[in-house]
């Protein structure tokens, strides 16, 4: 492992996979909606719908949920399926890391 990327212990005050998207990466679908499983409020649906729709097509930017000064999502509990299989320290967590120049968590 690079000396840039140490192995973390936790996710805790990173956040550097959130910083890409513009909405948290739910499965909505015809055979799924997982905004109803995870019983995600009404309120915070109508925040994330209008972005969801047009994620694939938008500027990178952190997803909605993050917390640029924590560094965490604000709504951890109900988060997507995709953010909680995310691996930390997996090729992919360092990649994040490396895009968005976050060899450490902040402090």
């Amino acid at each position: 492992m690079s000396a840039d990327f140490p192995s973390l212990d936790s996710c805790e005050s990173c956040g550097a996979c959130c910083r890409h998207m513009v909405a948290p990466p739910f499965i909505i679908n015809r055979h799924r909606d997982e905004t109803r499983e995870k019983a995600v409020p009404a309120h915070l649906l109508e925040q994330i719908l209008p972005l969801w729709e047009v994620r694939l097509v938008v500027a990178e930017a952190p997803c909605c949920w993050y917390d640029a000064h924590t560094h965490r999502c604000r709504h951890y509990d109900i988060r997507p399926d995709a953010c909680r299989a995310f691996e930390i320290n997996s090729p992919s967590c360092h990649a994040c890391r490396e895009k968005w120049e976050v060899p450490h968590p902040a402090r």
